[in-house]
């Protein structure tokens, strides 16, 4: 009965290592990033009214597509109400943080034009 231990513990071991590695290689790929490449075969992304949102995907920074208590906070009083409620004509005359401005930035290198320069 002692020679039939071994077959079963290598075949307990290699079964165990398999789902070892299917369950990392499961997670590593649910918690990848958000956030959309500027290569031709990415997906596009077209709005109920057909508007091409795709450049609005690829232009988004990584650091405003992750949740961050303390960046929200910061932006918070970047004119945020004044912003919300557009009290000022110019958008440029806003108090504006650094990402906002690559992300509109972006936006314009790609041809779209957000609703806040129309």
């Amino acid at each position: 009965m002692s020679f039939l231990k071994f077959p079963v513990r290598s075949v307990i071991r290699r079964l165990t290592l398999v789902l070892l590695a299917g369950m990392i290689w499961l997670l590593s790929s649910l918690y990848a990033p958000a956030y959309a490449e500027n290569s031709p075969d990415v997906e596009r992304y077209i709005a109920a009214d057909g508007t091409d949102l795709t450049a609005v995907a690829q232009c988004l920074p990584k650091q405003l597509s992750q949740g961050n208590l303390a960046r929200v906070l910061r932006e918070s009083q970047n004119d945020f109400l004044e912003k919300v409620f557009d009290v000022k004509d110019n958008y440029s005359d806003y108090k504006l943080d650094d990402s906002e401005v690559e992300y509109l930035a972006c936006l314009e290198s790609k041809g779209f034009v957000s609703q806040v320069n129309r």
